[in-house]
């Protein structure tokens, strides 16, 4: 596997991980285990963050043809 397939499968599994960990954080408000689940919401979201910015430098070519490269031949 290259590094842009590793970089979006873990941008693509922080983005499910991130909701179903907010869920558990806010249904179990106050519990014993809610301030373990708010971590590991915490810790997707900063690796949410770090594969994101990743993505757009590892596909910046195909971004900028995308944005550019079609408003040229309009």
């Amino acid at each position: 596997m290259n590094k842009r397939a590793i970089v979006s499968l873990i941008l693509l599994f922080s983005l499910f991980m991130m909701p179903a960990s907010g869920i558990i954080v806010h249904a179990s408000h106050g519990a014993a285990m809610s301030h373990k689940w708010l971590h590991l919401h915490v810790i997707f979201g900063v690796i949410f963050c770090i594969a994101g910015i990743l993505h757009v430098v590892y596909n910046w070519r195909a971004l900028k043809n995308y944005t550019i490269g079609q408003n040229r031949t309009a």
